[in-house]
């Protein structure tokens, strides 16, 4: 049993030596920790003003950017207000799930035909449009 022990011991080290030997690095890249950044100080302050002053940086609730949707033409809309996306959403949840398309459990999910992805989108836009006539007939009445 001895015999067993000491050989299996010589064979590792032998095997790690001449892996060592070989040039195998311990470790990965990936493993292995990145070089410093080269981006002085001045440079970064720099950044952070330019992104400040064309309108990239923003603070507090109100300043999340805009939230922006595709439709399905493949134009780019700009939301100005989270309360219009939710709304827009909740309609297109309602939407789907009058079609049927909100899957629970296992198993794949329900797939959206094209005519039932165009009655959701229909559905996303009368309610932000019910929301921005909401919103025109507030200001109306506050003047």
């Amino acid at each position: 049993m001895k015999q067993r022990h000491i050989s299996a011991t010589a064979l590792v080290l032998a095997v790690t030596t001449s892996a060592w030997a070989a040039g195998i690095e311990p470790y990965p890249n990936a493993v292995q920790a990145e070089s410093a950044s080269i981006t002085t100080r001045d440079q970064v302050v720099a950044e952070l003003r330019e992104a400040q002053r064309l309108g990239q940086m923003t603070s507090g609730e109100a300043g999340y950017p805009r939230a922006t949707f595709g439709d399905e033409f493949g134009s780019t809309s700009t939301l100005g207000d989270s309360r219009q996306l939710r709304a827009r959403i909740h309609a297109e949840t309602i939407e789907a799930a009058r079609l049927g398309l909100l899957g629970s459990g296992e198993g794949s999910p329900p797939i959206a035909t094209a005519e039932q992805e165009k009655l959701i989108t229909v559905a996303g836009n009368h309610a932000v449009d019910d929301f921005q006539s909401a919103q025109r007939t507030l200001r109306t009445a506050g003047k």
